[in-house]
């Protein structure tokens, strides 16, 4: 696989939106958490309200999928655009005002103002998923590029500046500096999310497929010079060292978020398929080296110690994504599908050891104790991003569809699972706890939280124009 960081002329754009629909006037609610920060994007000429920010990279559809905010107040989002010839990864960093960085991106040929950077990995599609800043400032990047019938796993780095790290992923894999490529077999391999160590190691996680078609977990560890790490998962299971596959029985597994302890030990939530077609939410925990963790999850699921395996019902369930808290508690969250065959926000609590927590979610939501389940309304309900507050509150990001349009759905719970009754008090359709958002007349949706500071709540995703174009959508709500 050949590449190069495209040199492609971008006409910047900042798109024009309809004004943001909040059903209410924000005078009622502005002393409540849950209202956009006029700070952000104040001022700016792209037909949103002050709080909001959309970004269109050229006539094509962009779209954020991941998002990290920095100590300065920076909000860098990484996603895709198209291009014609193809897709591309693009990243983009905004300061705490909602503008573009203009020491981010500086001087690049590839047509993008400053703020931007866009990089293709060769013919074929990139999608980037994930993004982690590390301490000195430099930016990596998680994702997949499909060339023909392949995908191969990439990880990327940048400097604070946005230009390519040379002093990472200098082997022989086909890329130039700055990138690592990853092929586990003839079959499609996936990166879906990624941490940092403490000690600067990098953890990717993902899928790979295999000879007989089947889904397996994939959990890699590299160097911090993008080397595959020789100390991680020294097993049997047909990876090289450095990389561990997971297979829990027949059926497909994926894993779809990736939280690390302070102890080195690594936990997952993803989701397990089985021979039945139907799916469970699936948490895994392994320890430093890379095998499962025996003193989780000793539960009488029919999973091996080491991994959680939960259904919530006779539907189908899938988790994509998972916090820890300051207790050890570890937090989940995704979507189930209820009796009626709508779909449902999910919040799971686990204890350390794996097991449910039984003073979270106590209610009657028809969820056993540990497990918050909510409904938006009519239609049906995704969630896909999860942050922490420092105060133990949980916020949760997502979208609504009620069958004639999609919102951005953003919810915020208290320690116990309840909703939290100060957040998203406005006249919007919603409980108190949710806010709902409409960018317009298209589709919005939201791919990714972060809790900046103890004050705001960032959240990243998508929001369709009028001539039916996707852009990337970047909106800050106070958090108190």
């Amino acid at each position: 696989m050949t590449n190069s960081v495209k040199r492609a002329g971008i006409a910047l754009r900042l798109t024009t939106v309809a004004t943001l629909a909040l059903l209410a006037g924000q005078a009622a609610w502005a002393d409540d958490a849950g209202v956009l920060d006029a700070t952000f994007g104040a001022g700016a000429e792209d037909g949103t309200p002050a709080g909001v920010v959309a970004t269109s990279l050229g006539n094509g559809d962009d779209v954020a999928n991941d998002l990290a905010v920095g100590a300065d107040g920076s909000v860098l989002v990484v996603g895709n655009r198209s291009a014609d010839t193809g897709n591309n990864i693009v990243l983009v960093r905004y300061t705490a005002d909602g503008s573009f960085d203009a020491s981010f991106g500086v001087g690049n040929a590839d047509g993008t103002p400053d703020g931007v950077v866009d990089i293709s990995l060769g013919e074929g599609n990139d999608f980037a998923t994930a993004t982690a800043v590390q301490a000195d400032g430099k930016v990596l990047v998680a994702g997949y590029h499909e060339e023909g019938a392949s995908t191969n796993i990439f990880v990327l780095r940048v400097n604070a500046d946005g230009t390519l790290d040379d002093t990472f992923g200098t082997a022989d894999d086909g890329t130039e500096n700055g990138i690592v490529n990853i092929s586990l077999g003839d079959g499609n391999d996936t990166a879906r999310d990624l941490a940092v160590q403490a000690d600067g190691k990098i953890v990717v996680v993902g899928d790979s497929v295999e000879a007989d078609g089947s889904t397996n977990i994939i959990l890699a560890r590299l160097n911090t010079d993008g080397s595959a790490d020789d100390s991680f998962g020294q097993g049997d299971d047909g990876t090289p060292n450095g990389f561990v596959a997971t297979s829990l029985g027949k059926g497909d597994d994926k894993a779809n978020a990736v939280a690390l302890q302070a102890d080195g030990k690594i936990v997952i939530a993803g989701t397990h398929v089985a021979e039945d077609g139907s799916s469970n939410l699936l948490v895994a925990r392994y320890d430093a080296t890379g095998v499962a963790d025996a003193s989780f999850g000793k539960a009488e699921d029919g999973s091996p110690d080491g991994f959680v395996n939960i259904s919530l019902g006779s539907g189908n369930d899938a988790a994509h994504g998972v916090a820890l808290q300051a207790d050890g508690k570890i937090a989940v969250v995704g979507d189930t599908v209820s009796a009626d065959g709508s779909s449902n926000f999910v919040l799971a609590r686990l204890t350390a050891d794996g097991a449910p927590d039984e003073a979270f979610g106590v209610g009657e939501d028809g969820t056993p104790n540990g497990f918050v389940q909510t409904s938006l309304g009519e239609g049906n309900d995704f969630a896909t991003g999860l942050a922490v507050q420092a105060d133990g509150k949980l916020v949760v990001v997502g979208y609504h569809q009620d069958g004639s349009s999609t919102n951005i759905a953003v919810a915020r719970y208290d320690v116990d699972g309840a909703l939290d009754q100060t957040f998203g008090t406005a006249d919007d359709g919603t409980e108190n706890g949710v806010v709902n958002l409409s960018l317009g007349d298209g589709d919005d949706t939201a791919n990714a939280v972060a809790v900046q500071g103890d004050k705001l709540v960032v959240v990243a995703g998508t929001t369709t124009a009028t001539d039916g174009s996707k852009n990337i959508a970047v909106l800050r709500l106070t958090a108190q």
